[in-house]
């Protein structure tokens, strides 16, 4: 659905929520900000092919958003995450490092083996030792503006069946802005679930079977 057929599905749906009672303008503000958040949900759109990032000696950070249009968070799916020089390095927080190696803060320069992030910051475990080695980095993406009348989430074909999520969206906002006791319960529910069963299914293809190891204490 384009954005004004959402706009006509959500006024078909909920009669009682007339023009008076909320604006169209208000209505494509909402569904603006839920184009955003369903996507950071769901984490729907990312970055297929990765982005490469070249790297100079002694580089140990780098700043994603600017390396990166659009980052919201690093895809960990199987098939993502970072590479080094074409080989995965694992994810790590700051707390396994300090358990794995209370030292690692100071190490000299080499092959990076693990990553951490904060914010919109990558921190390797330690400097690079060389020059123009690659670092790629799968990325989940902000969406573009849904401030046209063309479809949502960046227009992506393979999520055109999810689009419903947008109208429990619209539900979810103006049963709370007027009010209807019992009903802003329920557009949440609806919304909650309607969400965990889309971020189940676009996960169908990505997760393979996991095997746990056990590594320094950790599983």
């Amino acid at each position: 659905m384009i954005r004004s057929e959402l706009l006509a599905k959500f006024r078909e749906e909920n009669p009682e929520i007339t023009d008076r009672v909320l604006t169209d303008v208000a209505v494509y503000s909402w569904l603006e900000e839920g184009n955003r958040e369903i996507c950071a949900i769901t984490r729907c759109i990312v970055d297929q092919d990765g982005t490469t990032i070249t790297t100079a000696e002694n580089d140990d950070h780098y700043n994603l958003s600017d390396k990166i249009s659009k980052f919201y968070d690093i895809d960990e799916y199987p098939g993502g995450g970072v590479t080094y020089n074409d080989k995965r390095i694992d994810e790590k927080t700051i707390a396994q490092l300090d358990h794995e190696s209370p030292s690692w803060r100071s190490r000299s320069s080499g092959t990076p083996k693990g990553y951490y992030r904060r914010g919109k910051w990558i921190y390797l475990d330690r400097p690079i030792d060389s020059n123009a080695d690659d670092l790629k980095v799968y990325a989940v993406l902000i969406p573009d503006d849904f401030n046209d009348d063309v479809m949502p989430f960046n227009q992506l074909s393979y999520l055109e069946i999810y689009h419903y999520s947008l109208i429990y969206y619209l539900q979810k906002r103006a049963k709370m802005k007027i009010g209807k006791t019992g009903e802003e319960t329920k557009a949440l529910q609806e919304y909650g679930s309607y969400l965990k069963w889309m971020k189940k299914e676009l996960g169908g293809g990505k997760y393979t079977e996991i095997n746990y190891t056990k590594h320094n204490g950790y599983k």
